[in-house]
């Protein structure tokens, strides 16, 4: 888990919602405020990198995600109580049993399409 500090003090992102995340499907999801849906995405990426061994640089990735949507989170609203914000969305996640699966989709899908436009385009070959 990443620690997420406030005051001084690290507030790991709760683990408690990785059993109800992995069982069942869930009805359909409720729509989420951009808030919502970048802390969910801050949660799934801390439960992706409690599951065992992953290579060096899916977990950096991981970090990268975590830190652009921590970044996100404080952009919109410089006092987000990051704590606050995180547990609530671990908790709801837990209590809607969302899956991993369709919500890692969703915010790699944003870290995907940010990555891609960060690339340079590949430059036009030229006749000699």
């Amino acid at each position: 888990m990443f620690p997420i500090e406030q005051q001084g003090n690290p507030m790991p992102l709760p683990i408690l919602i990785a059993a109800a995340l992995v069982q069942g499907a869930a009805a359909a999801p409720a729509r989420l405020t951009p808030e919502q849906a970048d802390a969910r995405c801050v949660v799934m990426l801390g439960f992706i990198s409690t599951q065992g061994k992953m290579p060096a640089d899916k977990m950096e990735a991981v970090k990268n995600g975590t830190a652009y949507y921590l970044g996100k989170l404080r952009g919109r609203n410089p006092n987000v109580n990051l704590p606050a914000v995180l547990d609530a969305a671990a908790k709801t996640a837990a209590a809607q049993k969302v899956p991993v699966g369709p919500e890692s989709q969703r915010c790699g899908a944003e870290l995907s399409a940010l990555a891609a436009a960060s690339r340079p385009a590949a430059a036009t070959p030229r006749k000699p």
